[in-house]
């Protein structure tokens, strides 16, 4: 994809970030609004405002990049014409929207399907007015200000200081992933649940105290494609367990600070196969 065309989907993911937020925005701190539980995932919540937010944003890339696929949370995909998708959570962190807790967000991302390439990826938080965007080979955005990952270059920082976070210790379901989650949880210092999305962009902007870990599991691409670029752009490091590049099947995930962190809690992971 040449720049022109890349920033025309820059411009288009700004788009998609500002009509779910405006739906989503009506709904967020609403006393019985319609939702569901989807009984087939672990504490996985569905409400009307996810399923509006999705369908304005799959309506706005079906007019404006007719021949660009969709890859979405709640309905049915849309096969690409031309190698490039979209991907699309509404809202990530939908545990925390019915909580009346502006701690998720939309993820929107745009992957080169051919090569298994994520092009952009755009965070968007409607209530706090926070969006990260990440552009393959640029420094990535918060705000329209490039960000500084103040831990990108601490190479000497040990896994035995570093937060660890997940969004629930329910994601951890088998004995294997269970005896990863434990292991690393006994070397990190700290360790963090809740989050969602939040744990990653926090890791991006370098808020919190401490580098950070994301260990996560039982994850679909819609949870971390967006990701992927966002963190990347600000030299952090995004890979599956076995530290491979993150695809469209990878259910679990592992993010770091800086590559020196990434390797050590990667050496952990590895030495319980």
């Amino acid at each position: 994809m040449n720049y022109e065309t890349l920033g025309l989907r820059i411009t288009l993911a700004n788009k998609l970030a500002d009509v779910s937020g405006e739906i989503i925005k009506q709904y967020f701190r609403q006393s019985n609004i319609e939702s569901e539980t989807k009984i087939t995932e672990v504490s996985s919540i569905v409400t009307i405002a996810d399923r509006l937010a999705e369908n304005a944003m799959v309506d706005l890339i079906k007019k404006e990049c007719p021949e660009d696929g969709i890859i979405r949370e709640e309905g049915e995909d849309i096969k690409s014409k031309n190698g490039y998708a979209w991907v699309l959570d509404p809202i990530d962190g939908t545990s925390s929207f019915v909580k009346g807790l502006p701690i998720f967000g939309t993820l929107i991302g745009l992957v080169d399907l051919n090569n298994n390439l994520p092009l952009l990826g755009c965070v968007n938080q409607p209530i706090l007015q926070e969006r990260w965007l990440g552009i393959i080979g640029k420094q990535s955005i918060f705000n329209q200000q490039t960000i500084n990952n103040t831990y990108k270059n601490n190479r000497d920082y040990p896994l035995t200081e570093a937060c660890l976070t997940s969004t629930t210790p329910l994601m951890f379901i088998t004995p294997r992933q269970k005896a990863i989650a434990s292991s690393l949880q006994k070397v990190c210092r700290r360790t963090a649940f809740g989050g969602d999305c939040y744990n990653y962009v926090s890791l991006a902007m370098g808020w919190t105290a401490m580098p950070m870990i994301v260990l996560e599991s039982d994850l679909k691409y819609y949870d971390f494609c967006a990701l992927i670029p966002v963190i990347e752009g600000v030299g952090g490091i995004i890979t599956d367990w076995a530290g491979n590049t993150l695809n469209s099947h990878s259910t679990e995930v592992l993010a770091a600070s800086n590559p020196n962190l990434h390797q050590q809690a990667l050496n952990v992971i590895l030495s319980q196969f």
